[in-house]
């Protein structure tokens, strides 16, 4: 058995965006990005594609107003709509009304998961959708929280994984494992999530974004795999291909968009562009899960 999906994050569409802000980020171009997207993700034929939250500039760093904000919400959806692979998604902490700080406007067109989300995805595989922003002060709080109702809610999902020989991937939008770089960002209460992973064995591997880079850490017997942005360099989203011998293979595609992707690389160092795109075992490279092979087995 081999399953094979896209999974890409933080897009962050913007509207007739006034600037782009801070690098890598390209928001006066997001509408580039947005058409490149479902074109590439179908010429792949995934078996699904998931994405992992920041699909829109609201809530936080950015104040726009709640039409400009709608008009995202459509736009996005419209574009996504396009793929045609099963489709799903997380929200994350700029997808709420930079008014409101509520996801309503989300919840119009894109699934909420209130506060988590299963999904029989392929044979023996499930995925566990998190909104880490459930019942949330968006506001106060824009890493999310790993709350004990979400908690409770994927424990209960990772037993009924293990008892039904499925292994259960977990696709949230910020990070929980301690980062000596960059704790910056991470989610409140991740000692808890950690915990969980720790005693649950049908959970293989969780998938990230939010802080824009490329790192895969193997952690005990699983894996996190964050994500770069898509909004600009290195303008990718990345193909996964987990196989039936607990391998977990993924390779890193960048959007046909030369100039922008160059444009992009401009505003940071070199440096800096080396943490956004990670190194190269971070964007393409083939692992062991024990996880994976133990229940896969």
């Amino acid at each position: 058995m081999t399953v094979r999906f896209a999974f890409l994050t933080d897009t962050h569409h913007y509207p007739d965006a006034p600037d782009d802000y801070g690098a890598p980020k390209m928001l006066t171009r997001s509408r580039e990005v947005l058409d490149a997207i479902p074109p590439a993700l179908n010429a792949q034929n995934f078996d699904f594609a998931v994405h992992g939250g920041d699909f829109l500039c609201g809530g936080s760093s950015f104040d726009i107003p709640t039409d400009t904000y709608l008009r995202s919400v459509a736009e996005a959806a419209d574009a996504f709509d396009q793929v045609e692979a099963p489709f799903y998604a997380i929200p994350g902490n700029h997808d709420c009304d930079a008014q409101t700080w509520l996801f309503d406007g989300y919840a119009a067109r894109f699934a909420l998961p209130t506060p988590l989300t299963v999904i029989d995805a392929a044979p023996r595989l499930r995925l566990a959708l998190a909104n880490v922003f459930y019942q949330v002060d968006v506001k106060e709080k824009g890493s999310g929280v790993w709350s004990d109702t979400i908690d409770e809610a994927l424990r209960a999902a990772a037993d009924k994984a293990l008892a039904d020989g499925c292994a259960l991937l977990l696709f949230l939008h910020t990070w929980f494992l301690p980062d000596f770089d960059w704790d910056r960002g991470m989610i409140e209460d991740a000692d808890k999530l950690r915990q969980t992973f720790a005693d649950c064995p049908a959970l293989a591997m969780a998938f990230t974004g939010h802080r824009h880079i490329n790192r895969i850490t193997a952690h005990c017997d699983y894996l996190v795999v964050d994500t770069a942005c898509l909004i600009g360099y290195p303008l990718g989203y990345r193909e996964v291909v987990l196989s039936e011998d607990g391998y977990f293979k993924t390779t890193f595609h960048v959007l046909d968009l030369p100039r922008l992707l160059q444009d992009s690389y401009d505003r940071s160092t070199p440096e800096q562009n080396q943490i956004w795109e990670g190194h190269i075992h971070d964007r393409d490279t083939e692992i062991l899960v024990p996880r994976l092979k133990a229940i896969w087995s």
